[in-house]
């Protein structure tokens, strides 16, 4: 059997990108906040620009960029025997990651993202599916497939049988000495609250954008957010802020950094958050320094929105990212913590 050094358990989905003008929008205005509404006319048959099936899916896209990174990768997960399974399945094998662990079921249909891209800058909203993902269940989890573990990576599964295994996946990365990383979405903060608390305290590291910390957290500031996560035993959390770049800390540092301007236009940021925890995850593998990290972490963010489709644009090899870490700046404000 193959022992990876990463295994990825999450979702697996195929994204169908819809660029289309001939849409709707408004925003409703309630006291201090705006809330902003992608609209269809009611019975309207609308036109659309262009259509483009990506494969993608947060655990997907964290083993394929570790993998792309040098990484010997794994993906374990559920599928259906569909088209939509044939599509990410062969990206994911031209990428080097192993699929030994992949299930394909008649029981539901391979997941689907429905991605409305639209005129308003980087406007998306996205129709999410779980599908067979969701199947996952902890006999599933192959206890030898964790021999040479170094990082486990976990993204939003919501079933209880699927938090489960994700639950025995961490205790099989730490009796092998092996790091724990998530990467939790909106859909388990939300709709799996409990399952969603015990994860990320079990975890080692968390990245999340702003708009998950603060559902998870309660909190408003970032500062709060990161001491939320801190107590309860986190060791590194990170919080992406789109175009305001992101914050991260071990407890000791605060390191704020700003976003990489390298002359090239943002085309698509489906999938940044995947690419920015993976740079974390190579970091640490590699005991980078807190301030190296958030430039990795960002450079594969950035990379990873300067061509459509989740996994492109982003370096074949760790030298390539370190290269261009070395050969562009972004700026960083870095504080201590006062014990």
């Amino acid at each position: 059997m193959n022992f990876p050094e990463l295994i990825a358990i999450g979702s697996n989905t195929l994204d169908i990108m819809i660029e289309i003008d001939d849409i709707l929008r408004f925003e409703l205005f309630d006291k201090d906040i705006i809330k902003k509404y992608t609209a269809i006319e009611y019975s309207r048959k609308l036109n659309v620009k262009s259509v483009r099936f990506v494969p993608g899916g947060s655990g997907a896209n964290i083993a394929a960029n570790g993998s792309m990174l040098g990484l010997n990768s794994a993906y374990i997960g559920v599928m259906g025997n569909d088209f939509s399974a044939e599509i990410c399945l062969t990206d994911l094998r031209k990428r080097g990651v192993d699929l030994s662990q992949v299930i394909q079921t008649e029981r539901d249909t391979t997941a689907l993202s429905i991605i409305l891209r639209t005129p308003w800058g980087k406007d998306r909203s996205i129709l999410a599916y779980k599908g067979a993902n969701n199947l996952l269940e902890p006999s599933d989890i192959n206890e030898k497939l964790f021999g040479n573990v170094k990082a486990f990576a976990w993204t939003s599964l919501t079933s209880d049988d699927g938090c489960k295994a994700i639950e025995k996946a961490i205790t099989l990365t730490k009796d092998k000495g092996g790091m724990i990383f998530a990467a939790p979405s909106m859909s388990i903060i939300k709709n799996a609250a409990k399952w969603a608390k015990i994860l990320i305290s079990n975890s080692d590291v968390v990245s999340m954008n702003l708009e998950e910390a603060q559902e998870f957290t309660g909190e408003n500031k970032k500062t709060l957010m990161i001491k939320s996560f801190l107590e309860m035993g986190i060791k590194l959390i990170s919080i992406t802020d789109g175009p305001n770049g992101s914050i991260i800390s071990d407890g000791k540092t605060i390191i704020n950094s700003g976003v990489y301007s390298a002359g090239d236009s943002i085309m698509d940021t489906t999938g940044a958050g995947d690419a920015f925890l993976t740079g974390i995850l190579i970091s640490r593998l590699n005991n980078f320094s807190l301030e190296k990290t958030s430039k990795m972490a960002t450079a594969m963010s950035y990379l990873e929105c300067l061509e459509i489709g989740v996994r492109e644009g982003l370096p074949k090899s760790l030298q390539e990212l370190e290269d261009f870490v070395n050969n562009n700046t972004i700026k960083q404000v870095i504080s201590e913590i006062v014990q």
